[in-house]
C-alpha cells in the first residue's frame, strides 16, 4: 500500500508511470521506453516533472545547473 505522506512519495514516480503507460500502448513499446528513458530527467530543477534533457549540437548535456547554496553556506564562503 502506498503512503499518502508527502515525505514518503517519490514526486517523479507519477510522471515516469504516465510516460511508460504511453509507450506500452504500442507494439514494442517496452524496449523503446527503456532506450528513450535516458533522454529524459526528473528532479528538483524541473519541479519534479519529467522533461527532455536539453543538449547542444554535439549531444552534450546542457541542463546541469550549479547546485543552489543556502544562506549559511554563502556566509561561510564570504569569510
Amino acid at each position: 500500500m502506498r503512503s499518502n505522506s508527502p515525505f514518503r512519495q517519490d514526486k517523479c514516480a507519477t510522471g515516469w508511470a504516465k510516460m511508460k503507460e504511453g509507450y506500452l500502448k504500442k507494439k514494442g513499446g517496452a524496449e523503446e521506453y527503456k532506450k528513450e528513458k535516458t533522454e529524459y530527467h526528473c528532479n528538483e530543477s524541473t519541479d519534479y516533472k519529467v522533461k527532455l534533457k536539453s543538449t547542444d549540437d554535439a549531444e552534450q548535456p546542457t541542463f546541469i545547473k550549479e547546485k543552489k547554496t543556502s544562506m549559511a553556506e554563502q556566509k561561510q564562503q564570504s569569510k
